[in-house]
């Protein structure tokens, strides 16, 4: 049985980047702890991540899964970019579905409902820290095979 360590990355390349892609997959993002400091060229996200490194738990018939607070900071970044994403709505949660890194110089942030976050970098250097104990959810993200 998998148990809950917390995790501590950094990304420096593609290959890397897309471990921390894995790690927040389906990670619930609140509009509020979005932010870009434009001076020192970095962009914070916070994130509720699901824990898809943790085997789930039995309480009396039901699996409980794990959800965990996180942040996530990316560097030398020189401009900010949304896409459908309405940013004083700051208690909205969007779905992060994933992170790429297409272009050398910009890194999407890819939301459910076709919503995005585009960073323009001058470099790739990010960092994942969970930064809470884990709490239980009853929810495992689904999601359903294409055809």
């Amino acid at each position: 049985m998998t148990t809950y360590q917390p995790l501590k990355i950094s990304a420096e390349d593609k290959e890397d980047l897309q471990i921390i892609a894995a790690c927040l997959q389906d990670a619930l993002v609140p509009l509020s702890g979005l932010t870009y400091d434009q001076d020192k060229g970095h962009f914070h996200l916070l994130a509720n991540r699901f824990c898809w490194e943790c085997d789930p738990e039995d309480c009396e018939g039901s699996s409980y899964y794990a959800r965990v607070a996180a942040g996530l900071a990316f560097h030398h970044v020189r401009e900010v970019q949304k896409k459908d994403l309405n940013l004083q709505n700051k208690e909205e949660l969007v779905n992060l579905l994933t992170i790429q890194n297409a272009e050398d110089e910009y890194i999407h942030l890819i939301f459910s409902g076709g919503s995005e976050i585009k960073l323009k970098i001058d470099k790739l250097c990010c960092h994942l820290k969970d930064v809470d104990e884990p709490y239980a959810t009853a929810n495992k993200p689904c999601h359903e095979a294409s055809s």
